[in-house]
């Protein structure tokens, strides 16, 4: 049977969402200089939220948010909460408190964490190479955490590291529970109604705790690249992630997945002039590395088993 030809603008496009995700971590430490990690998310979320819909109705999408079940546009609307509203405050509070290149890569093991909540709440088999890659990923996690050493008069946010640890275990919570939606549903469709959950929770949240005034008091820079954050990073990025996962098989696309923080890590030293020990860039490896290693892991089960496909969310 002769395979249907892959248009050569796929690569260029899933090339760009990647680098809009990446992006967002240096502009998002910029960005919490002026308003609060809360008023950011909201901010991100409600754009990000507004250009989605935009593309559902051009792409005539929008009368299939009324054709979900009841049972999955509710879940829809609650995995918003973890993978969005607390997803975003946590990154963009550990953005206020470490360095961008720090961030993406502590972000990154949110993939390692599937797999234990994978075994956990959908009871997939957890092989011994797995487990490996997840004690790897951690041990380049403390390399990355402490690349200044382990001296006492080192300089560690542990508290922003944490920040960045539990934004990443939000989103493999967020992956893991929102598996059997997506698979029932047009995956974007399911992310527009998560992220509109997450920004009218954390734009209420974000009044309550905050208030307007340090919003209102930021300035045409800041607000401009607060539009131009979720405008891209959401939905630029979504749409166009989704779109090449229709042309081409996962396995392929999710290797971009693991030049994200890569980008970051470049992008933050342009932009931010950031640089580190050795040690970090050791440890970024090891974590990357890790991540790659249990994807392949992963495929390969999925790959043995009767049925077994690759899910991407």
């Amino acid at each position: 049977m002769e395979q249907k030809a892959i248009p050569w603008r796929v690569y260029p496009a899933i090339l760009i969402a990647t680098i809009f995700w990446a992006l967002g971590h240096p502009l998002g430490r910029i960005i919490v200089r002026s308003v609060d990690p809360l008023q950011l998310g909201s901010v991100n979320l409600v754009v990000g939220f507004l250009v989605l819909l935009a593309y559902l109705a051009a792409a005539g999408k929008l009368p299939a948010i009324f054709h979900l079940p009841a049972r999955d546009l509710l879940g829809s609307l609650a995995l918003g909460v973890v993978g969005f509203a607390i997803y975003q405050f946590l990154t963009f509070s550990a953005l206020k408190r470490i360095p961008a290149s720090m961030n993406a890569i502590l972000v990154a093991t949110n993939i390692i964490m599937i797999t234990p909540l994978a075994a956990l709440f959908l009871k997939e088999r957890f092989l011994w190479a797995r487990a490996i890659a997840i004690l790897t990923a951690f041990g380049g996690v403390l390399l990355v955490t402490f690349n200044q050493g382990f001296a006492v008069g080192a300089r560690i946010d542990l508290i922003g590291c944490m920040f960045s640890l539990f934004a990443a275990l939000s989103f493999a919570i967020y992956t893991v529970l929102g598996k059997s939606i997506v698979s029932r549903n047009d995956p974007l469709i399911v992310t527009a109604l998560a992220i509109f959950a997450g920004a009218v929770l954390l734009s209420a949240a974000s009044g309550a705790v905050v208030g307007l005034e340090r919003l209102a008091a930021a300035d045409s820079v800041t607000w401009l690249l607060m539009i131009l954050l979720g405008a891209t990073m959401i939905g630029v990025s979504y749409p166009t992630w989704f779109a090449c996962l229709k042309l081409l098989p996962a396995s392929r696309v999710s290797i971009f997945i693991y030049m994200t923080p890569v980008f970051a890590v470049v992008l933050s030293s342009l932009i931010l002039n950031e640089r580190f020990s050795w040690l970090f860039y050791v440890g970024a490896a090891v974590v990357l590395g890790s991540v790659a290693f249990s994807n392949v892991a992963s495929q390969c089960q999925r790959g043995a088993a009767p049925g077994g496909r690759q899910w991407e969310s």
